[in-house]
């Protein structure tokens, strides 16, 4: 079975106009594409900060280090504001040696005195910035992140999350600003689905309290809530 194609924003807008009852009017209805293509960005970018598909989560292993360098750039498509987690990987040695990365570089940590050694901290900010400085160019930075949305502007930009989610909150918001009397169906048509969505996306992950052993600050801060596969 074929999976489901993608849609573009120019069929979206076509569904979008056919439901709000503006099929009808032809070619005169052109003139509000400019609003109809605003509900669907807007509702798309709402959705975005409201789940995460496993669809635009990906992981980027471009980022290498490069002696006493601590500021590198991020990869195109990153969401700096999503960052899921970032893996070190020492690739002078073949034995396995990934480790992670701890968000948070202490201000005493910023003049960059300290010596050179392995990274195990890092900031998000314009840059990636790690600390300590690397003392090699011989770790690769596997960063696992949310992509930015596509472009959505032009008739043939595909939609980036779930299209019938997409189109039905813009649907929602359009009936509401039209005063469709209906519009409450939609709203808790999104909710329903979205809650489906946000269900799906945990696939067998549960999240879980961590040990009682705690044996550093560390250890308290970063661990004490992990995810779990159920079948573990």
């Amino acid at each position: 079975m074929a999976l489901p194609t993608a849609r573009n924003l120019g069929s979206l807008r076509k569904e979008l106009k056919d439901r709000l009852g503006f099929g009808a009017i032809g070619a005169s209805a052109g003139a509000n594409n400019a609003l109809i293509d605003s509900f669907l960005r807007t509702a798309q970018e709402l959705l975005y900060w409201e789940y995460t598909p496993r669809s635009i989560i990906e992981t980027n292993s471009t980022v290498i280090s490069q002696d006493g360098q601590n500021s590198y750039t991020w990869p195109d498509d990153v969401n700096i504001d999503k960052i899921i987690q970032i893996v070190v990987e020492d690739t002078s040695i073949s034995a396995p040696n990934r480790y992670p990365l701890y968000e948070g570089i202490e201000w005493t940590e910023d003049n960059y005195n300290t010596p050179k050694d392995k990274p195990s901290r890092y900031e998000v900010r314009a840059m990636l910035e790690v600390w300590p400085q690397p003392d090699n160019a011989d770790y690769t930075f596997h960063i696992e992140y949310v992509k930015r949305l596509g472009n959505f502007t032009l008739d043939g930009d595909f939609v980036t999350l779930d299209a019938d989610l997409v189109l039905l909150l813009a649907l929602s918001n359009a009936k509401a600003h039209y005063r469709h009397p209906d519009s409450s169906i939609y709203v808790s048509q999104v909710t329903r689905l979205l809650g489906k969505l946000k269900g799906a996306g945990l696939g067998k992950k549960r999240f879980v309290r961590g040990s009682r052993n705690i044996s550093t600050a560390d250890d308290e801060f970063y661990n004490r809530t992990t995810h779990r596969n159920v079948l573990d």
